[in-house]
Protein backbone atom coordinates (compact mmCIF):
# COMPACT_ATOMS: atom_id res chain seq x y z
CA UNK A 1 0.00 0.00 0.00
CA UNK A 2 2.47 2.43 0.78
CA UNK A 3 4.24 2.45 -2.74
CA UNK A 4 1.10 2.93 -4.33
CA UNK A 5 0.26 5.70 -1.86
CA UNK A 6 3.44 7.62 -3.13
CA UNK A 7 2.94 6.78 -7.28
CA UNK A 8 1.05 9.78 -8.89
CA UNK A 9 -1.90 8.11 -10.08
CA UNK A 10 -4.71 9.12 -12.53
CA UNK A 11 -7.81 9.31 -10.62
CA UNK A 12 -8.86 13.12 -9.10
CA UNK A 13 -6.51 14.28 -11.75
CA UNK A 14 -9.04 16.92 -13.33
CA UNK A 15 -6.33 18.30 -16.04
CA UNK A 16 -6.42 14.73 -18.07
CA UNK A 17 -8.77 14.42 -21.18
CA UNK A 18 -11.63 11.82 -20.40
CA UNK A 19 -12.23 9.49 -22.77
CA UNK A 20 -15.01 9.29 -24.99
CA UNK A 21 -15.95 6.22 -26.85
CA UNK A 22 -15.65 6.21 -30.61
CA UNK A 23 -15.68 10.45 -29.74
CA UNK A 24 -19.35 10.15 -30.06
CA UNK A 25 -22.08 11.96 -28.56
CA UNK A 26 -25.72 10.37 -28.53
CA UNK A 27 -28.76 12.14 -28.59
CA UNK A 28 -31.40 10.93 -26.37
CA UNK A 29 -34.28 12.44 -27.26
CA UNK A 30 -35.34 10.41 -30.47
CA UNK A 31 -37.79 12.55 -33.13
CA UNK A 32 -40.96 11.72 -33.80
CA UNK A 33 -42.48 13.61 -36.82
CA UNK A 34 -44.21 10.86 -38.58
CA UNK A 35 -47.99 12.29 -38.76
CA UNK A 36 -46.42 15.60 -39.97
CA UNK A 37 -44.37 14.83 -43.19
CA UNK A 38 -47.31 12.37 -44.10
CA UNK A 39 -49.99 15.58 -44.46
CA UNK A 40 -50.37 17.34 -47.77
CA UNK A 41 -48.45 21.12 -47.43
CA UNK A 42 -50.37 24.23 -47.91
CA UNK A 43 -50.07 27.69 -47.25
CA UNK A 44 -51.96 29.94 -45.01
CA UNK A 45 -52.32 33.76 -45.82
CA UNK A 46 -53.56 34.64 -42.03
CA UNK A 47 -53.19 33.83 -38.70
CA UNK A 48 -56.89 32.78 -38.98
CA UNK A 49 -56.69 30.03 -41.13
CA UNK A 50 -60.13 29.60 -43.30
CA UNK A 51 -60.88 27.17 -45.28
CA UNK A 52 -64.09 25.71 -47.04
CA UNK A 53 -65.94 22.48 -47.27
CA UNK A 54 -68.90 21.55 -49.26
CA UNK A 55 -70.66 18.19 -49.25
CA UNK A 56 -73.31 16.08 -51.77
CA UNK A 57 -76.63 14.98 -51.82
CA UNK A 58 -77.21 12.13 -49.26
CA UNK A 59 -77.93 9.59 -51.71
CA UNK A 60 -80.62 8.14 -53.00
CA UNK A 61 -83.03 7.60 -56.03
CA UNK A 62 -83.39 10.59 -58.40
CA UNK A 63 -85.61 9.29 -61.09
CA UNK A 64 -87.46 11.27 -62.87
CA UNK A 65 -91.06 11.05 -64.85
CA UNK A 66 -90.79 10.87 -68.62
CA UNK A 67 -92.31 13.98 -69.83
CA UNK A 68 -92.83 15.64 -66.69
CA UNK A 69 -90.89 19.18 -65.57
CA UNK A 70 -88.08 18.83 -63.49
CA UNK A 71 -88.31 19.30 -59.63
CA UNK A 72 -85.18 21.33 -58.67
CA UNK A 73 -82.92 20.47 -56.13
CA UNK A 74 -82.27 22.31 -52.82
CA UNK A 75 -78.42 23.60 -53.15
CA UNK A 76 -75.49 23.84 -50.70
CA UNK A 77 -72.97 26.53 -50.21
CA UNK A 78 -69.69 25.63 -48.66
CA UNK A 79 -69.23 26.01 -44.89
CA UNK A 80 -66.19 28.09 -43.68
CA UNK A 81 -63.89 26.30 -41.01
CA UNK A 82 -61.30 27.94 -39.19
CA UNK A 83 -58.05 27.32 -36.97
CA UNK A 84 -55.29 29.03 -35.49
CA UNK A 85 -51.68 29.55 -37.07
CA UNK A 86 -49.07 28.95 -33.93
CA UNK A 87 -46.18 30.43 -33.64
CA UNK A 88 -43.02 27.61 -33.01
CA UNK A 89 -39.53 28.41 -32.19
CA UNK A 90 -36.37 27.13 -30.82
CA UNK A 91 -34.71 30.07 -29.31
CA UNK A 92 -30.67 29.43 -28.69
CA UNK A 93 -27.69 31.14 -28.02
CA UNK A 94 -23.66 29.62 -27.86
CA UNK A 95 -21.02 31.60 -25.89
CA UNK A 96 -18.04 32.69 -28.16
CA UNK A 97 -15.91 30.30 -26.19
CA UNK A 98 -17.71 27.37 -26.86
CA UNK A 99 -17.34 27.76 -30.32
CA UNK A 100 -13.63 28.23 -30.25
CA UNK A 101 -12.53 25.35 -28.05
CA UNK A 102 -12.01 22.23 -29.42
CA UNK A 103 -15.00 19.37 -28.26
CA UNK A 104 -14.76 15.42 -28.58
CA UNK A 105 -17.96 15.58 -31.50
CA UNK A 106 -15.28 17.58 -33.30
CA UNK A 107 -17.99 20.05 -34.97
CA UNK A 108 -18.67 23.58 -34.10
CA UNK A 109 -20.66 24.02 -31.01
CA UNK A 110 -23.48 26.37 -32.71
CA UNK A 111 -24.00 24.32 -35.61
CA UNK A 112 -24.21 20.94 -33.49
CA UNK A 113 -26.48 23.10 -31.23
CA UNK A 114 -28.63 24.38 -34.37
CA UNK A 115 -28.68 20.74 -35.36
CA UNK A 116 -30.52 19.94 -32.21
CA UNK A 117 -32.78 22.93 -32.71
CA UNK A 118 -33.77 21.61 -35.76
CA UNK A 119 -34.99 18.74 -34.35
CA UNK A 120 -36.22 19.83 -31.73
CA UNK A 121 -38.50 22.36 -33.81
CA UNK A 122 -39.69 19.33 -35.67
CA UNK A 123 -40.81 17.41 -32.19
CA UNK A 124 -42.74 20.36 -30.97
CA UNK A 125 -44.18 21.14 -34.07
CA UNK A 126 -45.48 17.03 -34.25
CA UNK A 127 -46.50 17.47 -30.46
CA UNK A 128 -49.03 20.15 -31.32
CA UNK A 129 -50.55 18.54 -34.48
CA UNK A 130 -51.38 15.87 -32.74
CA UNK A 131 -52.20 17.19 -28.86
CA UNK A 132 -52.96 21.05 -29.07
CA UNK A 133 -55.78 22.60 -27.86
CA UNK A 134 -57.21 26.19 -29.58
CA UNK A 135 -56.00 29.11 -27.68
CA UNK A 136 -57.16 32.21 -29.60
CA UNK A 137 -54.02 34.79 -28.66
CA UNK A 138 -56.30 37.52 -27.30
CA UNK A 139 -55.19 39.27 -24.49
CA UNK A 140 -51.57 38.41 -24.48
CA UNK A 141 -51.75 34.69 -24.71
CA UNK A 142 -50.08 32.35 -26.87
CA UNK A 143 -52.44 31.21 -29.48
CA UNK A 144 -52.70 27.74 -30.18
CA UNK A 145 -54.09 25.30 -33.44
CA UNK A 146 -56.77 23.07 -32.58
CA UNK A 147 -54.55 19.61 -32.66
CA UNK A 148 -55.77 16.48 -34.04
CA UNK A 149 -56.73 14.57 -30.82
CA UNK A 150 -58.73 17.66 -30.03
CA UNK A 151 -60.44 18.10 -32.92
CA UNK A 152 -61.82 15.05 -33.51
CA UNK A 153 -62.52 14.32 -29.98
CA UNK A 154 -65.02 17.47 -30.07
CA UNK A 155 -66.76 15.97 -33.43
CA UNK A 156 -69.33 13.58 -31.77
CA UNK A 157 -70.05 11.05 -34.22
CA UNK A 158 -66.19 10.49 -34.64
CA UNK A 159 -65.58 10.28 -30.66
CA UNK A 160 -65.95 6.85 -28.88
CA UNK A 161 -65.26 7.37 -24.51
CA UNK A 162 -65.12 3.87 -22.55
CA UNK A 163 -65.21 4.71 -19.32
CA UNK A 164 -65.16 1.71 -18.05
CA UNK A 165 -61.36 0.68 -18.47
CA UNK A 166 -62.16 -1.39 -21.42
CA UNK A 167 -59.38 -3.98 -23.00
CA UNK A 168 -58.50 -2.76 -26.03
CA UNK A 169 -58.91 -6.21 -29.05
CA UNK A 170 -59.80 -6.61 -32.63
CA UNK A 171 -63.54 -6.92 -32.09
CA UNK A 172 -63.06 -2.80 -30.79
CA UNK A 173 -61.25 -1.65 -33.66
CA UNK A 174 -63.89 -3.48 -35.89
CA UNK A 175 -66.47 -1.38 -34.49
CA UNK A 176 -64.97 2.08 -34.54
CA UNK A 177 -64.16 1.37 -38.79
CA UNK A 178 -67.50 0.40 -38.80
CA UNK A 179 -68.78 3.42 -37.06
CA UNK A 180 -66.47 5.45 -39.30
CA UNK A 181 -67.67 4.07 -42.58
CA UNK A 182 -71.49 4.79 -41.84
CA UNK A 183 -70.60 8.21 -40.56
CA UNK A 184 -67.82 9.43 -43.46
CA UNK A 185 -70.02 7.48 -45.99
CA UNK A 186 -67.34 4.98 -46.54
CA UNK A 187 -64.63 8.11 -46.34
CA UNK A 188 -63.03 5.47 -43.31
CA UNK A 189 -59.34 6.37 -41.64
CA UNK A 190 -56.29 4.35 -42.83
CA UNK A 191 -53.84 5.04 -40.43
CA UNK A 192 -54.36 4.41 -36.28
CA UNK A 193 -51.62 5.75 -33.99
CA UNK A 194 -51.17 4.00 -30.55
CA UNK A 195 -49.62 4.41 -27.58
CA UNK A 196 -47.10 2.07 -26.39
CA UNK A 197 -49.47 -0.39 -24.13
CA UNK A 198 -52.27 0.11 -27.19
CA UNK A 199 -49.50 -0.61 -29.72
CA UNK A 200 -48.29 -3.39 -27.97
CA UNK A 201 -51.90 -5.06 -26.87
CA UNK A 202 -52.53 -4.94 -30.93
CA UNK A 203 -49.88 -7.45 -31.67
CA UNK A 204 -52.86 -9.92 -29.75
CA UNK A 205 -55.33 -9.29 -31.49
CA UNK A 206 -56.21 -12.87 -33.08
CA UNK A 207 -54.75 -13.63 -36.39
CA UNK A 208 -57.47 -15.32 -39.04
CA UNK A 209 -54.45 -15.21 -41.72
CA UNK A 210 -53.29 -19.09 -42.14
CA UNK A 211 -49.54 -19.47 -43.35
CA UNK A 212 -48.17 -22.42 -44.30
CA UNK A 213 -44.39 -23.01 -42.94
CA UNK A 214 -43.07 -25.70 -45.29
CA UNK A 215 -39.18 -25.22 -44.32
CA UNK A 216 -39.05 -24.18 -40.62
CA UNK A 217 -35.33 -25.67 -39.87
CA UNK A 218 -34.52 -22.42 -42.17
CA UNK A 219 -36.96 -19.75 -40.27
CA UNK A 220 -34.31 -17.76 -37.57
CA UNK A 221 -37.24 -14.68 -37.17
CA UNK A 222 -40.42 -14.64 -35.30
CA UNK A 223 -42.80 -12.20 -36.15
CA UNK A 224 -45.41 -11.49 -33.32
CA UNK A 225 -46.43 -7.61 -34.31
CA UNK A 226 -49.33 -6.29 -36.18
CA UNK A 227 -48.85 -3.71 -39.25
CA UNK A 228 -51.50 -3.83 -41.27
CA UNK A 229 -55.49 -5.03 -40.37
CA UNK A 230 -58.28 -5.38 -42.50
CA UNK A 231 -61.83 -5.25 -41.65
CA UNK A 232 -64.56 -5.35 -42.92
CA UNK A 233 -64.90 -1.88 -44.01
CA UNK A 234 -61.52 -1.36 -45.45
CA UNK A 235 -57.80 -1.76 -44.29
CA UNK A 236 -55.54 0.07 -41.33
CA UNK A 237 -51.86 0.46 -40.76
CA UNK A 238 -51.17 -0.07 -37.26
CA UNK A 239 -48.50 2.83 -35.99
CA UNK A 240 -46.49 3.50 -32.89
CA UNK A 241 -46.11 7.24 -31.21
CA UNK A 242 -44.91 8.54 -28.55
CA UNK A 243 -46.90 12.03 -28.15
CA UNK A 244 -50.65 10.40 -28.82
CA UNK A 245 -50.29 9.13 -25.01
CA UNK A 246 -48.72 10.54 -22.52
CA UNK A 247 -48.22 9.48 -18.67
CA UNK A 248 -50.90 12.89 -17.86
CA UNK A 249 -53.30 11.03 -19.30
CA UNK A 250 -53.60 7.87 -17.68
CA UNK A 251 -55.24 9.74 -14.96
CA UNK A 252 -58.23 11.33 -17.24
CA UNK A 253 -58.98 9.07 -19.85
CA UNK A 254 -56.68 6.15 -19.73
CA UNK A 255 -55.70 4.75 -23.23
CA UNK A 256 -55.89 6.49 -26.11
CA UNK A 257 -56.58 5.54 -30.04
CA UNK A 258 -56.45 8.14 -32.90
CA UNK A 259 -57.07 6.94 -36.67
CA UNK A 260 -56.89 9.27 -39.27
CA UNK A 261 -57.51 9.36 -43.09
CA UNK A 262 -54.05 11.75 -43.97
CA UNK A 263 -55.76 12.81 -46.71
CA UNK A 264 -58.49 14.73 -45.78
CA UNK A 265 -56.15 16.93 -43.37
CA UNK A 266 -53.25 19.44 -44.57
CA UNK A 267 -50.41 21.12 -42.75
CA UNK A 268 -50.84 24.86 -43.62
CA UNK A 269 -47.66 27.09 -42.90
CA UNK A 270 -47.89 30.86 -42.90
CA UNK A 271 -44.44 31.18 -42.44
CA UNK A 272 -42.06 27.76 -43.10
CA UNK A 273 -39.42 27.20 -40.66
CA UNK A 274 -35.53 28.67 -41.12
CA UNK A 275 -33.06 29.48 -39.22
CA UNK A 276 -32.94 33.09 -38.29
CA UNK A 277 -30.01 35.13 -37.67
CA UNK A 278 -31.31 38.95 -37.61
CA UNK A 279 -31.38 38.59 -33.53
CA UNK A 280 -30.03 41.32 -31.09
CA UNK A 281 -26.39 40.34 -30.25
CA UNK A 282 -25.48 42.22 -26.29
CA UNK A 283 -22.39 40.40 -25.74
CA UNK A 284 -19.74 37.50 -26.27
CA UNK A 285 -22.23 34.98 -27.94
CA UNK A 286 -23.83 33.89 -30.77
CA UNK A 287 -28.34 34.02 -31.28
CA UNK A 288 -29.90 32.09 -33.70
CA UNK A 289 -33.54 30.64 -33.65
CA UNK A 290 -35.24 27.86 -35.62
CA UNK A 291 -38.72 29.47 -36.19
CA UNK A 292 -41.98 28.61 -38.12
CA UNK A 293 -45.69 29.39 -37.97
CA UNK A 294 -48.44 26.63 -39.14
CA UNK A 295 -51.64 25.35 -38.66
CA UNK A 296 -53.99 21.88 -39.65
CA UNK A 297 -56.76 22.38 -41.73
CA UNK A 298 -59.51 19.54 -41.84
CA UNK A 299 -61.95 18.57 -45.09
CA UNK A 300 -63.81 16.10 -43.20
CA UNK A 301 -63.30 15.05 -39.43
CA UNK A 302 -65.79 12.38 -39.87
CA UNK A 303 -63.38 10.16 -42.06
CA UNK A 304 -61.41 9.75 -38.75
CA UNK A 305 -61.88 9.02 -35.32
CA UNK A 306 -60.46 9.45 -31.88
CA UNK A 307 -61.04 6.81 -28.26
CA UNK A 308 -59.84 6.71 -25.21
CA UNK A 309 -60.44 4.90 -21.95
CA UNK A 310 -58.76 1.74 -22.57
CA UNK A 311 -57.02 -0.29 -19.98
CA UNK A 312 -53.28 0.22 -20.13
CA UNK A 313 -51.56 -3.38 -19.39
Amino acid sequence: MGAVASTLLTYGDVSRRDDVVLNAIEILTATESQIMNQLGKTSAIDTIHSFLNDTLLTPASQAVEMGAAYTYLNLTTPTRNTNIVEEIAIPIQVARPQQVIQHYHGQNELQRQLNKALLEWGNAAEFDIVRSSLVSGVSGTVAKMNGLENWIGTTSSAYTNQTSGTIWASSILDSLMSNCWTNSNGDVATDVYLGGSLRKQTDYFIQKTNVVVNNPSEISDIVKTVTTYETAFGTISVHKHRFVQQSSDTATNQGIVLAIRPEKWKVAFLDKPYIQTDLATTGPFTPRAVYGSLTIENRNPLSNFYANGYELL
